[in-house]
């Protein structure tokens, strides 16, 4: 063993160029495993050198799994000043208390919410799994949200944004919401199923009856990077979940933010779901396949809206009290938390409410 890893050092040297034996003993000694497939082995001999090559290595849940966990025995998250500094506009909405459920504002995820009153009634009413997790505190939040401005009942309209399956709009429907749901179309104009069969798969029989869900919920692929004139001022709300982080960029997730309210009647409220960066105010993840806001990006769009006459509702930065609101989820299939691993940064689903202007 002492000659292999002595072989693999040797093989690891500055300049020289990586051989896949090289590469999978570092994987072995820097993440304690081997490597997945060859296919993984190939994309790290093509790292120019060695430094890179920790960069690499150093990026991956296993390593921070291990560095998090040095000391506590489970990756941990300390609350960042940065997210407890009053902001530096006056006029920003901002609030730092531990959030609710029930009295719901712009805020995190967090352990305590999913007690909260609020949250065991709606997760009853969309006939979902009290599970604990991001994507159901996002569900809830949303209604919640929604509920308190008084915006659910008969009479009203809505469009939904990057909808997937979800039950929203079964709900909405049986409160007698008129509902547009909408979701990515595919690269042939259609959507991501075929003809009739996305609309369906937000048909939750448990909620309503057919006959309402049809009446009542309407559907059309919808680009989220550019959403249609002819909808503008048609809605007295619209929603997204776990949508506005996937658009390609930073630039889109504030651009749509913004345009969604031209959708929107007068006084009309824009509610958002989406992860945030709460490791840094700086460094963040902007990329095509996943752009991380920051606490400086909310500021910023909190401006920008402001002059045109729009409100941001108050917004809480409070991160959460309870002891697992200080465990990270590193781990693909590890126990749910309120906060998710992503490289050097730290992510929790956020919601956003506009108030567009009257």
């Amino acid at each position: 063993m002492q000659g292999q890893d002595q072989a693999g050092w040797g093989q690891l040297e500055p300049g020289k160029p990586l051989s896949a034996e090289a590469v999978a003993w570092a994987f072995r000694l820097l993440i304690g495993r081997d490597p997945f497939s060859p296919e993984e082995v190939e994309a790290h001999r093509g790292l120019p050198d060695l430094a890179t090559l920790r960069r690499a290595f150093a990026n991956t849940w296993e390593f921070f799994d291990f560095f998090d966990s040095a000391v506590d025995g489970v990756p941990t998250y300390g609350m960042p000043l940065f997210l407890m500094r009053p902001p530096a506009d006056p006029a920003f909405p901002f609030r730092f208390t531990p959030p609710s459920l029930d009295e719901p504002v712009c805020q995190f995820c967090t352990m305590s919410q999913f007690d909260d009153a609020a949250f065991a009634e709606i997760v009853q009413a969309m006939g979902m799994s009290p599970t604990r997790t991001r994507r159901s505190w996002e569900q809830v939040w949303i209604v919640s949200m929604l509920a308190t401005a008084g915006l659910i009942g008969p009479g009203r309209t809505a469009i939904g944004f990057g909808v997937g399956r979800e039950r929203i709009p079964s709900l909405l429907a049986s409160r007698g919401v008129r509902v547009l749901a909408s979701d990515t179309p595919n690269q042939d104009g259609d959507a991501q199923l075929p003809p009739g069969a996305q609309h369906m798969a937000l048909f939750h029989p448990e909620i309503l009856h057919l006959e309402d869900f049809e009446a009542m919920v309407g559907y059309r692929p919808i680009d989220m990077n550019h959403l249609p004139d002819e909808l503008e001022g048609q809605f007295d709300f619209c929603w997204s979940a776990s949508a506005v982080d996937r658009l390609g960029s930073l630039a889109k997730a504030t651009e749509f933010l913004e345009n969604s309210l031209r959708v929107l009647k007068p006084g009309g409220l824009s509610v958002h779901t989406f992860g945030l960066n709460i490791r840094s105010d700086v460094a963040t993840v902007d990329h095509p396949l996943l752009a991380l806001l920051r606490r400086r990006d909310i500021e910023q769009l909190a401006s920008t809206l402001q002059v045109q006459g729009h409100e941001i509702l108050p917004v809480n930065f409070h991160p959460g009290l309870e002891p697992l609101d200080a465990e990270v989820m590193v781990k693909p299939d590890g126990p749910p938390r309120p906060k998710q691993r992503h490289g050097a940064l730290i992510l929790t689903s956020f919601g956003l409410a506009i108030r567009k202007a009257a």
